[in-house]
């Protein structure tokens, strides 16, 4: 197609021809090179001129074309699509309304900022022509009350479009005066006050279809679109809050009847935007359909409008305040109780527990710890701790130890609900939290009730094997309880401590261990010392020592000690792990016998003072005892050791010498 085009004879060739054409020129509208596009896009500023109705009849493949070229990266492209669309408006404006009108309207809805500018002005220029006005007045300043247009050009409006229609584009013009780009703002500000003789009244007349449209483009999946709806509803409550609220809030609160779930997370969006610009002292006399409108809204069957419905009562709260919680919360606990709503209601709980978790936590813990704790409480308050997070921690004394107990409750579906909400409770609190979680399950485990020390040991356990904070530091009290409760008498309580110590010590970086072999002595200690008053006195074995590989969470603590520490360090550690050995089974000693002994031999033979030496050769004498023929390997270093301890002169040396080689002999000749 050459670039000058002869309309006349174009005209002249008739309506086959340009049929024919018309599909190339279409085609073309989209080519890769710019000038093309403008091109053929410019044809159509003059062919309506020239083809007239033929060219009517083809509006409908014409306009997709202009909208793209309204969208285009090229200035000179835009240009001609907009002049083409001016074109299309001032010949076919009366004729062809129902099919402009549309196409134009959808325009404004675009994700594309440069669509809804050229929309705007299109559809401002069908209105001015409609209406009999130029559209040409300079409106700068003043009020939105009142704008150019007259009565008489308003009634021409209606009459052309329909009040209907008519709402529905002043609608839409009147949110986009509220768009996220300056230059789309602007036109439609201009479109509005040219067409609009009066504001207040005029909102008041299209008020539910303006609600509906903007209701829906807050349900939009566009984030964009969403933006411009909750600016342009926020608006009009600030500027006409005491006139437009007694409108506004009864079609919202009518919305979430709506089956359309998206609609109903739109009613729930705009009434936080209507919350939040609307004055506090506006909003007090609508409480009384706010709040029950908002209390539907979170026991709403789609997660999204509860969700949604969350971010609103989170508004409401800060005009309703305590009013808010009353009557609210009090509803949603109720709904958890029925088994058709229980999930939804606390689904709702979460999400208000997710913006207001201060204000909501002391008004639902106390109905859902109360004994006796039933499943759906237990599963309740791990999925209220996965949402209120480190905001527990000031509540871990009401929580914990009622979930502690029901891990032990005869329901086997309550202890594992419970078991599974402890867990989720004690990982979630931060490092602020620890120092009041830590005590707490320092409490449990010195707790009359065996299930109560049980439970507080299982979680101490998995807090310091599962938890992300640094917990070294709370290890060394930890440790030296947990040791202790190694002579409990509950054999599961035992069980319970001694997997819990094995996982602490597992947290404790290598190089710190053998910092804990003081505490970890006196811990043994002082746990046999409550075994000997149990038994009166006699001899007696740990119950927690003499469980299957019991020996394997403390030997890294002294082996550390004996291989990497100081001379002082290393005595300490072979003393230790000769008072641990004894209070340890034979069957249980057995199994470590050998990673025992081995370094022990090798640091005997070593130059190191005769404090470390004496040490060494009693916690060996005792590990034979106790060993017996398992250490008969080690007979040969053992002879090698003994003769050179004959070479120290020191007398505690030689006394304890003198025994292990008794000991030595009586076991191996």
């Amino acid at each position: 197609m050459t670039n000058v085009v002869n309309f006349q004879v174009l005209a002249a060739l008739g309506k086959d021809y340009f049929d024919q054409i018309l599909p190339d020129i279409i085609r073309n509208c989209s080519h890769q090179k710019a000038s093309v596009r403008d091109g053929h896009l410019t044809l159509f500023r003059y062919l309506p001129r020239s083809m007239g109705a033929i060219f009517q009849n083809h509006l409908q493949a014409v306009l997709p074309a202009i909208l793209d070229g309204l969208a285009d990266e090229n200035e000179s492209v835009r240009d001609a699509a907009l002049s083409a669309g001016h074109i299309f408006v001032e010949y076919y404006a009366t004729t062809s309304l129902p099919l402009l009108l549309p196409a134009i309207e959808d325009g404004i809805f675009s994700d594309n900022w440069r669509i809804r500018q050229s929309s705007v002005e299109l559809l401002g220029d069908l209105l001015f022509k409609v209406a009999g006005t130029s559209g040409k007045a300079i409106l700068e300043g003043g009020s939105d009350d009142e704008g150019a247009s007259t009565e008489a050009q308003g009634r021409a409006i209606v009459e052309v479009l329909g009040r209907a229609k008519r709402n529905e584009v002043l609608a839409a013009v009147y949110m986009v005066r509220s768009d996220v780009s300056l230059t789309v703002r602007q036109a439609a500000v201009h479109v509005w006050k040219t067409i609009v003789a009066n504001t207040p009244r005029t909102l008041k007349e299209i008020m539910p279809v303006l609600m509906d449209t903007l209701i829906s483009s807050l349900a939009s999946s566009s984030s964009e679109r969403r933006q411009v709806a909750g600016r342009a509803l926020g608006e009009l409550v600030r500027k006409l809050g005491e006139r437009v609220l007694p409108s506004i809030i009864p079609i919202l609160s009518q919305g979430l009847k709506d089956p359309n779930a998206s609609r109903r997370q739109g009613v729930c969006i705009g009434l936080s935007e209507v919350m939040g610009s609307a004055g506090k002292h506006q909003l007090l006399s609508f409480m009384g359909e706010l709040i029950p409108t908002i209390r539907t809204a979170l026991c709403d069957s789609t997660q999204e409008v509860r969700e949604s419905a969350g971010l609103a009562f989170s508004t409401l709260y800060k005009s309703a305040g305590l009013q808010a919680i009353d009557e609210i919360v009090p509803t949603l606990l109720r709904a958890m109780e029925d088994d058709e709503t229980s999930a939804t209601a606390l689904d709702g709980l979460k999400q208000i527990l997710s913006v207001r978790t201060a204000a909501i936590l002391p008004h639902i813990l106390p109905k859902l710890v109360q004994p006796p704790l039933s499943s759906f409480n237990a599963h309740a308050l791990g999925a209220l701790a996965e949402v209120a997070g480190p905001g527990l921690s000031s509540h871990i004394g009401t929580i914990l130890p009622t979930l502690i107990l029901a891990m032990d409750d005869e329901d086997v579906d309550v202890q594992s609900t419970a078991k599974k909400a402890a867990e989720t409770i004690v990982l979630v609190i931060d490092d602020e939290g620890v120092e009041t979680l830590i005590p707490e399950l320092l409490r449990g485990v010195n707790d009359n009730q065996a299930s109560m020390r049980r439970g507080a040991a299982y979680l101490i356990g998995f807090l310091f094997k599962n938890s992300k904070l640094y917990l070294a530091d709370e290890a060394p009290d930890m440790m030296s309880t947990l040791i202790t409760l190694l002579s409990d008498t509950d054999n599961a309580t035992v069980l319970a401590a001694w997997e819990a110590f094995s996982r602490v010590v597992g947290s404790v970086p290598k190089e710190q261990l053998p910092t804990h072999i003081k505490l970890v002595r006196d811990a043994v200690s002082t746990a046999r010392d409550k075994e000997r008053r149990r038994r009166k006195g006699v001899p007696v074995l740990l119950p927690g020592l003499c469980l299957p590989k019991a020996l394997q969470p403390f030997l890294p603590i002294f082996q550390q000690g004996l291989i990497s520490g100081s001379a002082e360090t290393k005595e300490q550690a072979a003393e230790g792990l000769g008072e641990l050995i004894d209070v340890t089974s034979e069957k249980t000693l057995r199994e470590v016998v050998v990673p025992i002994t081995g370094p022990l031999i090798r640091i005997l033979g070593d130059r190191f003072p005769w404090q470390v030496k004496s040490a060494i050769l009693s916690t060996l004498t005792i590990i034979i005892a106790k060993g017996g023929l398992a250490l008969k390997p080690f007979l040969p270093q053992l002879q090698t050791t003994f003769v050179k301890c004959l070479q120290d002169s020191n007398r505690l040396v030689w006394s304890s010498l003198s025994v292990f080689l008794s000991m030595v002999s009586s076991l191996f000749t």
